[in-house]
C-alpha cells in the first residue's frame, strides 16, 4: 500500500491512513513492547473522558510496529495563531483552560513523574557537579498524583470545527502539576521556534504575554504562588530539555539552570 506521509519525529513516522485515521509508525530500533506500551497508555488517556484521538489497531509492517489512531481534525494553535495573531489572547486562554482540566485527572497508574526526570537527568549532559546539585534539588521537591502530560504546548494542541484535542501523549506521567506547567513554560517561552514558522516575528515577540494570558487561566485567580512553584522546577526541566541537543537553545538552558539554582547570583 502507498501511503502518504504527514510527518516525522525523533520516534515515529506519521501517515494517512484511510479516510479517518492516521498510522504511527515507529522507527526499527523501536520494539513491539514500546508501541504496546503507548498504545496502553493512549488508552488510559482517553478512559479519563479527555479530548484526545482513539487507538483503533496495532500492526507490523517490514519489521516496523505501528498504532493506528483516530485522525484528529484541525490545526495546531500555533497554525491557528499564524493564520490571524489577534487570535493569540483567546488561544492562550484555551490553552490554560485546557491544561487545567488535565490536571485535574489523577493518575496513579502511569509512570512517576520523578523517575523519568531522574533518567533524564542522569542522561543529560551536565557537569557531574550540577548533576548532583540538580538530583538532590528534585528530592526534595513535592511529589504528585495528577495527569500531567510532559510536552503540552500549541503544536500538541489541535483546533478545528469539533473543538479541540490533545495529541503527542508519549512523555505522560503521574506527578506534580506545577513541574508539568514548568515544561511548558520553558516549551512557551524558551524553545527554538522554526524559521519556516507563519508569523514567526509575531510568534516570538508576543510570547511572555501568551504565557500570561495562559497562566491566569489556568489559575483561574492570582498567579504568583503558581509562577513561585514553577520557577522551583524550571532548572530541572531545563537541564532535561538539554538532552535534546538543540544548540540554539543551549546558553539560555544553561542560564535557566544557573538562576534557578543560584537565585542570588552568588
Amino acid at each position: 500500500m502507498l501511503l502518504t506521509r504527514l510527518g516525522a519525529g525523533r520516534e515515529a513516522e506519521v501517515y494517512a491512513w484511510g479516510e479517518h485515521h492516521v498510522l504511527k509508525l515507529f522507527w526499527p530500533e523501536f520494539s513491539r513492547a514500546d508501541a504496546e506500551w503507548e498504545a496502553g497508555l493512549i488508552r488510559q488517556i482517553c478512559l479519563m473522558g479527555l479530548p484526545s484521538p482513539k487507538i483503533e489497531d496495532m500492526l507490523e509492517t517490514d519489521g516496523r510496529w505501528g498504532i493506528v489512531l483516530e485522525r484528529a481534525e484541525g490545526v495546531p494553535l500555533t497554525q491557528y495563531i499564524a493564520g490571524d495573531p489577534t487570535r493569540m489572547r483567546f488561544a492562550a486562554q484555551m490553552l490554560g483552560v485546557l491544561h487545567r482540566q488535565i490536571h485535574a485527572r489523577p493518575a496513579s497508574q502511569l509512570p512517576r513523574q520523578r523517575e523519568r526526570l531522574v533518567r533524564s537527568l542522569e542522561t543529560s549532559p551536565l557537569t557531574e557537579e550540577h548533576r548532583a546539585v540538580l538530583l538532590a534539588y528534585l528530592q526534595a521537591l513535592p511529589e504528585g498524583t495528577s495527569l500531567c502530560h510532559g510536552d503540552f504546548h500549541p503544536e500538541n494542541v489541535l483546533v478545528g470545527g469539533s473543538g479541540v484535542q490533545v495529541v503527542d501523549w508519549p512523555n505522560a506521567t503521574c506527578g506534580h502539576p506545577a513541574a508539568d506547567l514548568a515544561q511548558s513554560a520553558l516549551l512557551i517561552l524558551h524553545s527554538a521556534l522554526p524559521e519556516d514558522l507563519p508569523a514567526r516575528a509575531e510568534i516570538q515577540s508576543g510570547r511572555e504575554a501568551f504565557f500570561r494570558e495562559y497562566l491566569q487561566h489556568y489559575a483561574q485567580g492570582p498567579t504568583a504562588e503558581l509562577e513561585a512553584q514553577i520557577a522551583q522546577w524550571l532548572p530541572l526541566l531545563a537541564a532535561a530539555r538539554l538532552r535534546e541537543g538543540i544548540e540554539e537553545e543551549r546558553p539560555g538552558l544553561l542560564g535557566l539552570i544557573e538562576r534557578g539554582l543560584n537565585p542570588s547570583g552568588a
